[in-house]
């Protein structure tokens, strides 16, 4: 609240005055924005001395474009050409509902129930998949990779692909798929925006052209040429963007953009579609994808999912018991709770089938260092036999941080690849349990220590990632990294484990946060059973998104509640790891 406007801009010079800037008013120290960029938001006035209400005003929709502590930049979803549309004393900012993600999973319900019959039958798990054994690989792309490669070639209905963590099951596996389907049209998927710049940046690197689907401000920068509304800014008419569409033979978009954009299948056919990070995708929300069709032709021919059941699931808001189905018919087609993914019930039909022609899963990972691998590998990933490839990282034997250290906290941070570093309580009455004030000055220090000690080859987007369970917590981190007046540090990433699915940096922070008992079931409830142990889903992909060093920090009293933290507080401190600051 007390935003004030400080510039009008416009995009291009038929948008409109769409780019607004306003000053954040000095806050108090217990002011934590729960917003983060490229969030929807509700802009409006409101008069001075007056408290805002939102019911009183008129509404603008728009997307965070910018957030700092002291600036935001609202892009707003249409332009205003009369500046004075945008007259008032003062403006607010607040979430922006939209029902378009059930109205997308209806359509696509229907879009399902209308398809043919054999492709139906193949979705409920009710026909048998097909395979052409005579299908070869055009060339070896390597030896890891060639016979799961092989086998999703000759695979014409659908291939499911197991990547644990950093097994490369996007930059080499998705990657030997796109350049083995040459002369193909390509359909490329994933459920969020950060896994869908992992796949645009690996078709950069290897200089395969494509057009992805996405809103500007939900893309990385350097993949904003590549926007579709971007190819086609200078001539947008119909006809020119029919053409754009028809001419690209890789598509890209996250399964939510292309719900909202199935005209797209009225200009083309594809003859493969895959979807990586198919664990997270509920099946309403990728069904009525895969059973698109123009009259009874299909749209899609083939497709490839490709996933991990031991990583995040789809997010649900109701509890198991909630969204269980409780129906025979659907039990009968591996489907016992909603909240279980397309992925998973195909997996599990397979499984019953007794086939594996059809399942492929990938062992060797060219991600974490030996030494940060251990840990998932043996409590996450015993039946997988996880193997280092081993790439150059991988093989190291100490951590390049070559600085004179300023303390003996320095030389700690240089001699281990993973730490816990115990934080103090830091409860306050006007403060939410949802933020922990010692935990983020921690991350701050930390994050000034390995900045100085990597130097001129920090990248903000590659070098360190900051993963934290809340969004409260987002904001109190962002507030001590800005105090720190380092601007090359503004754009690392600070985000939820969620958001951090199908991404990975050298360096990963992790702020548990938690001070209560209670909060230990948010922490864990992505946890289930196999073989009697317990797999924690969102401690898996924390702890996997690191390269070359993972750090922690959390209340240990709180943390040794649970039976898996405890184990790996004393896995670390038992390699000299567990320190204090």
């Amino acid at each position: 609240t007390a935003l004030t406007i400080t510039k009008e801009e416009r995009s291009t010079e038929h948008s409109g005055y769409n780019c607004i800037t306003f000053k954040v008013p000095k806050q108090g120290d217990d002011f934590l924005p729960n917003f983060r960029r490229g969030d929807m938001v509700y802009l409006y006035a409101y008069r001075k001395n007056e408290i805002p209400d939102i019911r009183k005003a008129f509404l603008f929709r728009g997307i965070l474009q910018e957030l700092h502590s002291d600036t935001i930049v609202v892009h707003l979803r249409n332009g205003q050409q009369n500046r004075n549309s945008l007259a008032g004393e003062l403006f607010a900012i607040e979430h922006c509902s939209s029902d378009i993600g059930c109205t997308t999973a209806i359509q696509g319900l229907h879009t399902f129930i209308t398809a043919s019959k054999e492709r139906k039958e193949l979705l409920l798990g009710q026909r048998t998949p097909q395979r052409d054994t005579k299908i070869q690989l055009s060339e070896s792309y390597n030896p890891t990779y060639d016979d799961v490669i092989l086998r999703a070639k000759q695979a014409t209905d659908y291939f499911l692909l197991i990547g644990p963590p950093g097994t490369g099951k996007t930059s080499m596996a998705l990657q030997y798929l796109v350049r083995e389907h040459k002369e193909k049209n390509i359909l490329l998927l994933s459920y969020t925006n950060r896994a869908v710049d992992e796949i645009c940046g690996m078709l950069t690197k290897n200089n395969i052209p494509f057009l992805r689907l996405s809103k500007e401000y939900s893309c990385d920068p350097q993949y904003i040429n590549n926007l579709l509304s971007n190819a086609v800014k200078n001539n947008p008419t119909l006809t020119h963007i029919k053409q754009t569409i028809s001419q690209a033979r890789i598509i890209v978009s996250t399964t939510a953009s292309l719900s909202i954009h199935t005209a797209i299948f009225s200009i083309k056919h594809f003859e493969l579609a895959i979807t990586d990070e198919a664990s997270q995708i509920l099946e309403p929300n990728i069904v009525g994808l895969l059973a698109a069709h123009n009259g009874e032709k299909q749209v899609i021919d083939k497709f490839i999912l490709i996933g991990d059941y031991k990583q995040l699931p789809a997010v649900v808001q109701q509890d198991s018991e909630e969204s269980a189905t409780n129906s025979h018919l659907l039990e009968n087609i591996h489907l016992p709770n909603c909240a279980n993914s397309l992925f998973e019930r195909l997996i599990l039909t397979e499984q019953a089938a007794h086939r594996t022609d059809f399942v492929g899963i990938l062992h060797k990972q060219g991600r974490m260092h030996p030494e940060i691998a251990d840990f998932p590998n043996t409590y996450f990933y015993a039946q997988e036999q996880l193997e280092c490839v081993p790439l150059s990282h991988q093989k190291e034997d100490h951590l390049c941080y070559n600085k004179p250290s300023e303390d003996s906290f320095d030389d700690f941070l240089k001699t281990h690849r993973m730490i816990f570093i115990s934080s103090k309580s830091c409860h306050q009455p006007n403060i939410s349990e949802k933020v922990n004030t010692e935990e983020a000055r921690i991350v701050a220090n930390v994050v000034r220590r390995l900045y100085r000690q990597i130097g001129t080859g920090f990248d903000a987007q590659k070098s360190i990632g900051i993963i934290v369970p809340y969004r409260n917590q987002i904001a109190m981190v962002r507030k001590e990294l800005e105090q720190l007046n380092i601007p090359a540090i503004e754009d690392i990433s600070i985000d939820t484990v969620e958001r951090y699915q199908g991404s990975q940096c050298d360096i990963i922070i992790y702020s548990f946060t938690i001070q209560n008992r209670f909060q230990l079931e948010f922490l864990t409830a992505n946890t289930f059973m196999e073989n009697d142990k317990p797999i924690d889903r969102k401690l898996n992909v924390a702890i996997t998104r690191a390269r070359k060093q993972l750090i922690l920090t959390g209340n240990e009293a709180t943390l040794r509640q649970n039976f898996l933290f405890s184990e790996l507080i004393d896995y670390i401190d038992h390699r000299g790891g567990k320190t204090t600051i």
